[in-house]
């Protein structure tokens, strides 16, 4: 009998064990933490995204709690009325704010705690304003749309490129084309015999500028010699005052002018003797006359000279 009660106690505590096992895994799958002391807040939405049971309630990414319960409000408003485990190692600022957002690019969702400013702390069983986060896909279409439209138009672009493409690529043109490309390549091939047969005075003229280069190396020293000298002479032209030259050129040139047109006109003694036919006899005649009493004064002196040694008689 007792052997009996002994096996039974062992059916009973392997059953008992068994139990609270499942209980525990049970919770454990669903987010619950049975050895974890926990604070419930209650959230109401108006739409969850595909939120369930169970989804990781996240505190600046880490894994603060999980989402316990979700219900429908029957009061014909639509919202749900979600509750949240969170640890109650983990305070919630007032103000803060439960985010229901995408948790992977698979699948699944999750919540995130937005902290608020407070002052003050939420505490168990408070209600705490609760938002939904544009989903991934959403913030794709709202991104693929523009560029979907600039596709269009660009793949609207290309139709009508590749329309007057084929209406140009007639086969006349293509004939047409093929005729350059032959007469292209016959250019080139003779424009490669000419080079060819070209080659050495090409590496003559080549050797010969390389010589005119090292000329000019070698010589870089005087040609800059040169060309100090002429900025000096630039640089004195540009100080020399040309101007005030050309001015005083010019009143010359004007004086001058006007001394020939007084000439001209017998203004003065040059311009009477210019003109003056009269003045050029009467200069003439005394020449002669001075040339004659020269003469006769050479040929005659004793005429016109008396010296004696004891005096005059």
């Amino acid at each position: 009998m007792g052997l009996k009660i002994r096996n039974e106690v062992k059916v009973g505590a392997v059953a008992l064990v068994t139990i609270l096992a499942f209980i525990y895994l049970y919770n454990y799958l669903k987010g619950k933490d049975l050895f974890t002391s926990t604070a419930s807040y209650y959230v109401l939405y108006n739409d969850i995204g595909g939120l369930t049971e169970s989804n990781p309630v996240e505190i600046s990414g880490f894994k603060a709690g999980v989402v316990q319960s979700i219900h429908l409000v029957n009061d014909g408003s639509g919202r749900i009325f979600v509750e949240l485990s969170i640890s109650k190692d983990y305070k919630l600022p007032t103000g803060s704010i439960a985010e229901i957002t995408p948790a992977s690019l698979i699948a699944g969702m999750k919540i995130r705690i937005l902290f608020g400013q407070g002052p003050g702390f939420y505490t168990n069983r408070d209600t705490i304003p609760g938002k939904l986060a544009a989903s991934l896909f959403e913030l794709i279409e709202n991104e693929f749309i523009p560029v979907k439209d600039k596709i269009s138009n660009l793949i609207s672009n290309l139709d009508s490129a590749i329309t007057g493409i084929n209406q140009i690529l007639t086969p006349e043109f293509t004939k047409d084309l093929r005729g350059s490309m032959a007469n292209l390549n016959n250019t080139t091939a003779t424009v490669s015999d000419v080079l060819g047969s070209g080659e050495k005075d090409l590496k003559k003229i080549i050797a010969d500028l390389s010589a005119f280069t090292s000329t000019i190396s070698a010589n870089s020293g005087r040609i800059d010699t040169a060309i100090g000298n002429f900025r000096t002479i630039t640089d004195s032209l540009a100080a020399a005052d040309i101007y005030g030259a050309i001015s005083g050129l010019r009143m010359s040139l004007m004086e001058t002018k006007k001394l020939l047109e007084n000439i001209n006109e017998g203004k003065g003694s040059a311009g009477q003797f210019v003109t003056n036919d009269s003045l050029y006899s009467n200069l003439t005649s005394s020449l002669a006359s001075l040339d004659r009493l020269l003469t006769d004064l050479r040929e005659n002196p004793k005429r016109y000279v008396h010296f004696s040694l004891f005096g005059r008689k």
